[in-house]
């Protein structure tokens, strides 16, 4: 006896629903890296493993991003000088997406952006370590969006009685500019982190602000998108030989694109 053919008004829908599912579901990422030692947020890579595992697309700074049973530890660190002052000056955003996707909804701001250079440090040859040196002084808030458990707004640095730990600092030879961040994962998470972790992805992007155009002689912001940066960022130039770091020389400078890398991964338990 023939068996008769399934009739096509039950079984097209259900394999077409079951490949919908399958293109929308999220692969799982590879777990991160448990933090079996707690990280000092105090500007320093003693804590870190050297060199850090990630790095931007051109290598102009790395990064690594690990956890503990209660914190998310992020360090950020960078060895050239033009995007050393990028950082101090424009700014860097951390963002969390819960998703493990790109979505900026949960960031901590810092440093913070400056306000335009003053006269005195274009195009005179000032001293970079000089200018880095009050750049960094100046770095003594940060803002927070989003945050479960933490008001959004603007926190002092040396506030110890807030969850989140931060510092940036030059390492000892004034060559690195190293960033960390310590803060609880029940404030990007929620209180019940733990019971959703294993089964979901969860990302971090670590964000260089856009710069703005400065116009020869004038200083005011001017268009355009990203230049190379075989000559510098803009009208800087790294290092001269025989003294300090010195930027400076003329003309004007295109603005410079956000630049974003995005870390996916599971937050790694024991």
């Amino acid at each position: 006896m023939q068996t008769p053919l399934l009739s096509s008004k039950w079984w097209l829908p259900a394999m077409v629903s079951g490949l919908l599912f399958v293109s929308c579901s999220h692969k799982l990422a590879p777990e991160g890296h448990y933090q079996s030692t707690p990280v000092i947020a105090d500007g320093k890579t003693d804590d870190w493993q050297i060199p850090l595992r990630f790095s931007n697309s051109k290598y102009t700074f790395q990064y690594n991003v690990t956890n503990d049973d209660g914190n998310l530890y992020i360090c950020v660190s960078s060895r050239e000088t033009a995007t050393q002052l990028r950082i101090l000056r424009s700014g860097m955003t951390i963002w969390f997406d819960p998703k493990g996707e790109k979505n900026k909804t949960v960031g901590l701001y810092f440093p913070l952006r400056r306000e335009p250079e003053p006269e005195r440090y274009r195009g005179n040859g000032s001293d970079l370590n000089t200018r880095e040196a009050e750049l960094l002084l100046q770095s003594n808030y940060y803002n927070t969006t989003g945050f479960p458990g933490i008001e959004n707004g603007q926190f002092g640095v040396t506030d110890t009685k807030g969850p989140v730990q931060l510092a940036i600092k030059h390492d000892d030879q004034d060559t690195v500019l190293v960033y960390e961040l310590r803060i609880p994962i029940q404030n990007v998470l929620g209180a019940n982190w733990k019971a959703k972790a294993a089964k979901k992805n969860f990302s971090v992007g670590i964000v260089l602000n856009s710069t703005p155009g400065m116009r020869a002689g004038g200083g005011r912001p001017n268009g355009g998108g990203m230049r190379g940066m075989s000559g510098g960022m803009g009208g800087m130039r790294v290092p001269l030989g025989g003294g300090g770091r010195r930027y400076g020389g003329g003309g004007g400078s295109q603005g410079q694109q956000e630049e974003a890398d995005w870390y996916v991964f599971r937050l790694a338990l024991k």
